[in-house]
């Protein structure tokens, strides 16, 4: 139920926040209703934080499991997280060294979530770099592959690039680009027959080095590569991406300047707080549209009751400017 009235929420408000989503190469088995049920685990990018897992499962046409900081898996709210929302935790060693063996114990968590045919992202860079690029992967993909296909699961791997125009709130436009969909055992089929010169059976230290090769040259077809924001939307010439470039959004100043000044009470005061609680971090983005979503709809219903208490229904008429200038001010590309 908490899953389900998010991704509404969610749905609802990305079209308020963002000028545009693009969806490319979309893959056909989801076009299906429903969905059919198996273990998928989607390898995607990670450039901005908790709003990556969020857009992209507002997109998909069945749950998805994520992946969280260990260290926010308090016994009572680690609880919430995995009922409600599939999360699992990961430990990294910048969060205390002391943890990282835990993360065995996700891998097995995981392969009983995918066994009952759950869906799970995985953010392969395993770190959150604001950047128009892919960083190297480190093994931990890798390794949830090996554990689930040595517990008997056959994942469904697809990649998944994600990019956005900037990462400073809200009117910009972002897009997914899916890869290939592909099987675990063909992959492993496929490493086999390359190291047919090697004996025994395909070793675990062998498939993650190949894997991690793979997946890096399916990513870098999918993800924007760029050395600043001008270039990423194609503003600037010599463009260094290897997939097409983000399409810079259209100039409507007169709808943002309304919408600010309508809005400048309710938005300026959330944005400054956004701003205080995550310096120093790439959570802004993400904590200032979660607190948008959460609150908007409180605040336009407080509105339209302290309007149709001093002016009649008549002031639902101005009430009706504000989703709406919202809505047309999505299309103005720049920094709020």
């Amino acid at each position: 139920m908490v899953y389900r009235f998010l991704y509404a929420l969610v749905g609802w408000c990305r079209v308020l926040y963002f000028s545009g989503i693009s969806v490319h190469r979309w893959p056909a088995a989801w076009t299906k209703n429903p969905v059919a049920s198996r273990p998928r685990m989607l390898c995607a990018n990670h450039p901005s934080s908790f709003l990556d897992a969020v857009l992209v499962a507002g997109y998909l046409p069945f749950p998805l499991g994520f992946l969280g900081r260990g260290d926010a898996f308090t016994p009572r709210f680690g609880q919430f997280l995995r009922q409600h929302l599939h999360m699992m935790p990961v430990w990294r060693q910048r969060e205390g060294y002391v943890n990282v063996h835990r993360n065995y114990e996700t891998f097995a968590e995981a392969n009983r979530y995918w066994a009952k045919g759950g869906s799970l992202i995985i953010f392969s860079e395993g770190l959150c770099v604001q950047e128009w690029k892919l960083r190297p992967l480190p093994k931990g993909s890798a390794r949830m592959v090996w554990s689930a296909y040595q517990e008997g699961l056959d994942l469904e791997i697809v990649p998944v690039g994600i990019n956005y125009e900037h990462f400073h709130g809200p009117g910009k436009s972002a897009d997914f680009r899916f890869g290939s969909t592909v099987m675990a055992s063909d992959l492993i089929q496929k490493f086999q027959e390359e190291s047919q010169g090697e004996e025994g059976p395909l070793r675990e230290t062998v498939f993650l080095l190949r894997f991690n090769r793979w997946l890096e040259e399916e990513l870098r077809n999918l993800v924007v590569h760029a050395p600043n924001q001008a270039v990423a939307t194609g503003l600037e010439g010599g463009t260094e991406t290897s997939a097409a470039p983000l399409a810079p959004t259209r100039q409507r100043w007169f709808f943002l300047t309304l919408a600010r000044l309508l809005h400048a009470p309710y938005y300026y005061p959330i944005k400054h707080f956004a701003q205080k609680a995550c310096r120093g971090t790439v959570h802004f983005d993400s904590v200032l549209f979660a607190i948008l979503m959460l609150t908007y709809p409180l605040f336009l219903l407080i509105v339209a009751l302290v309007l149709v208490w001093t002016l009649g229904w008549i002031g639902l008429v101005y009430w009706v400017l504000l989703p709406a200038t919202a809505w047309f001010s999505r299309y103005v590309s720049t920094n709020p």
